[in-house]
């Protein structure tokens, strides 16, 4: 197929969700995509800026993609267009405690991406040429994982970035349907400490963060394929009811959940959400 999901080596779950990679050259045709907010930034190793296009929300136009970028976080959804090339292209999901491994940047990068040569990261342009070359996914992992590894030994002990990573992981294993009051009693800490860290590591508001995770906890493509059951659906996610899921849904993905859930989809959006889905199976925070 020609979109594939790599795990992570266990040394880095907590810095990235997952690896992917788009082989172009199995395309026969332009594939669009709709791709939703799920909590991470993204990675994306291209050359070829004829290969893939990204919209900045689901009613602007398409922009390519000329080079290596990083994806800031995405409050809202957005449309990716894949097209037959000769390319692979390679990408990571990364974690809000993994950003830091690749740009200082966040709040600046929310909804939109830069490309490397614009952020200005020297030892990450080292890297894509050596991304870029590699014949095999696999070897693009390797050295992916290798550049990590030489970022983290000179990664000393952070306070503030070990509490975050602590109350995200509670906020996935609670499926986001979690009180601000609640991280504050839970973490013995204020709300201003707890808004400083979202906006120091996601670029966003606590709430903002928080609605995401809950709708990410919705998706279940495979669950609403043969019915679709709204009230089901708000009561086992903590809504307060179906007016309120379906405000909350639409904010997110740009769509109600009886859109959402009856269009067709093309394998590299179904992969996608089933990346989302795959976070709860084992009730785990990941």
């Amino acid at each position: 197929m020609y979109f594939q999901k790599y795990d992570p080596n266990p040394l880095f779950s907590d810095f990235i969700d997952c690896y992917f990679a788009i082989d172009t050259r199995q395309l026969e045709g332009t594939i669009e995509d709709l791709i939703i907010p799920d909590g991470t930034f993204g990675l994306i190793f291209t050359d070829d800026h004829k290969a893939l296009s990204r919209t900045l929300n689901t009613t602007s136009s398409f922009v390519p993609l000329k080079r290596t970028s990083i994806f800031g976080q995405k409050t809202h959804a957005v449309q990716y267009t894949m097209n037959p090339s000769n390319s692979i292209i390679f990408g990571l999901k990364v974690k809000p405690g993994g950003i830091s491994l690749f740009t200082k940047e966040t709040s600046y990068i929310k909804n939109i991406f830069e490309d490397i040569d614009t952020l200005n990261i020297a030892d990450l342009k080292e890297v894509e040429s050596q991304i870029l070359e590699a014949s095999t996914v696999l070897k693009k992992i390797e050295i992916i994982e290798h550049y990590m590894i030489q970022k983290l030994k000179n990664v000393g002990r952070n306070a503030d970035l070990e509490l975050f990573q602590l109350m995200t992981s509670f906020v996935f294993l609670h499926k986001g349907n979690v009180r601000l009051d609640l991280l504050t009693t839970h973490f013995n800490t204020n709300y201003k400490r707890i808004e400083r860290l979202f906006h120091k590591y996601v670029g966003m508001s606590p709430k903002s963060y928080l609605r995401i995770i809950r709708i990410n906890a919705c998706i279940d493509v495979d669950k609403f394929k043969d019915r679709f059951n709204l009230s089901a659906l708000a009561v086992d996610n903590g809504f307060f009811d179906q007016s309120h899921l379906t405000k909350e849904f639409k904010r997110v993905t740009s769509l109600t959940p009886k859109q959402f859930f009856g269009r067709d989809r093309s394998f590299s959006e179904v992969e996608n959400l089933h990346i989302i889905h795959r976070r709860w199976q084992d009730k785990q925070a990941v």
